[in-house]
């Protein structure tokens, strides 16, 4: 699973009974310098991986996991976020 079914994935999920606003998240270059992370809802997730241009591949997490992050508080502030650590 990954960028490939991304587009549908979030509509799936919710369609089988996961909450619009299940946290979600991606990361990009993950152990790298490069490192970039994507949080949205899951309604908004597709869209927002897309504008940041995010490539395969990257690690996609769904539910309540993504919480943990200490970056999710703040993301939530703008109901999505794209964290560059470049």
């Amino acid at each position: 699973m990954g960028f490939k079914t991304l587009p549908s994935l979030p509509q799936k999920l919710m369609d089988h009974g996961l909450p619009f606003d299940t946290p979600a998240a991606a990361v990009e270059r993950g152990t790298t310098p490069l490192l970039n992370y994507v949080f949205a809802e899951l309604k908004d997730f597709a869209t927002e991986i897309q504008s940041a241009g995010l490539v395969s591949p990257t690690p996609i997490i769904i539910g309540k996991v993504v919480e943990l992050s200490p970056l999710w508080p703040h993301c939530m502030k703008e109901s999505s976020c794209l964290v560059e650590t470049q």
